[in-house]
């Protein structure tokens, strides 16, 4: 498993299409459908044939970006997607394989997500220790296991459990402190008693 930031996104439009597609995509529209791609050599061949005169770094820095995208992110894995038109970053997790689909004129190589939450880009910056004016299009984030837990707030079955039984001892607490009224009201036949339980067994639902 790995988190992959990818700052791919366009425009507005094709931000409110990933949300609502539930996709990533690397851009390079403009490229072929990538599916029969075994090697980065086959993705540089097409990159020069469309723009011969690229200097052989960026080539290869791009080649790689795009193949890491089509075979290197594998489902299951975490991404990072930071918004152009707001302060935000969107977090997901891909849940599907390299696929050549149009979903606008900017959005065409893409992988299936499962969008989970956003978080402010400072945040992530500072948490992650990553620069979101650098120019890579799709790198890798240094991430321990615990880092995965905070940023999906994926949380273990220990933890679960311990939430469970918490939530269930509270719900006892406010049975028993329920019945313990029901019955004060069962005997009372004040009415300024009986409107006094009645607001204080209101106002503990409602907290609830």
């Amino acid at each position: 498993m790995k988190f992959w930031l990818l700052k791919a996104a366009g425009t507005l439009e094709d931000e409110e299409l990933i949300l609502e597609n539930s996709v990533i995509t690397i851009g390079w529209a403009e490229f072929p459908d990538l599916s029969g791609v075994r090697n980065e050599a086959q993705v540089k061949k097409i990159m020069l044939e469309k723009y011969p005169g690229m200097q052989e770094e960026r080539s290869s820095a791009w080649t790689g970006e795009i193949y890491s995208f089509i075979t290197k992110i594998k489902k299951g894995d975490f991404v990072a997607v930071p918004l152009k038109t707001r302060n935000e970053m969107l977090i997901g997790k891909v849940t599907g394989d390299y696929e050549y689909r149009q979903i606008s004129d900017f959005i065409r190589h893409i992988r299936s997500v499962s969008w989970s939450k956003t978080i402010p880009k400072g945040d992530f910056e500072e948490e992650y220790d990553v620069d979101l004016s650098s120019p890579e299009t799709l790198s890798l984030i240094e991430a321990g296991p615990e880092k995965f837990l905070e940023i999906t707030e994926i949380k273990t079955l220990g933890v679960l459990l311990e939430e469970l039984n918490f939530t269930l001892d509270e719900l006892g607490s406010l049975k028993e402190r329920l019945l313990e009224l029901t019955y004060r009201l069962a005997e009372t036949e004040e009415i300024s008693e009986v409107r006094k339980i009645a607001a204080e067994m209101g106002k503990m639902l409602k907290e609830k």
